[in-house]
Parts: structure tokens; C-alpha cells; sequence
């Protein structure tokens, strides 16, 4: 049921999110990956820090 909900749902919005904000979603995946980088500096996992 649930599924359907959002299959009609994302029917009427689609055009909406995917047209309109297009450059909404890039810029957004920009600032989050730029966020990313100036907070952990790229590095997977922190090294060297106290494990109690």
C-alpha cells in the first residue's frame, strides 16, 4: 500500500523535483562532498585517536 502511495505520489511530483530543482540536487551533492572533505580532510577512518 505504501509503495503505491508513493508511485502516484512521486508520479505528480516528479517533473516538480527532477525539472525545477535540478540545480538544487547538484549544488547540494556539491556542498556535501566539500563538507565531507574539510571535515574528515578525505580520509576514511581517523587514525591515531584513543580508543578509550
Amino acid at each position: 500500500m505504501a509503495g503505491r502511495v508513493f508511485t502516484s505520489w512521486w508520479a505528480k511530483m516528479s517533473p516538480y523535483y527532477a525539472g525545477a530543482y535540478q540545480e538544487m540536487w547538484v549544488g547540494l551533492g556539491v556542498m556535501t562532498y566539500l563538507y565531507y572533505k574539510v571535515s574528515y580532510g578525505g580520509k576514511k577512518a581517523v587514525k591515531g585517536k584513543p580508543a578509550h
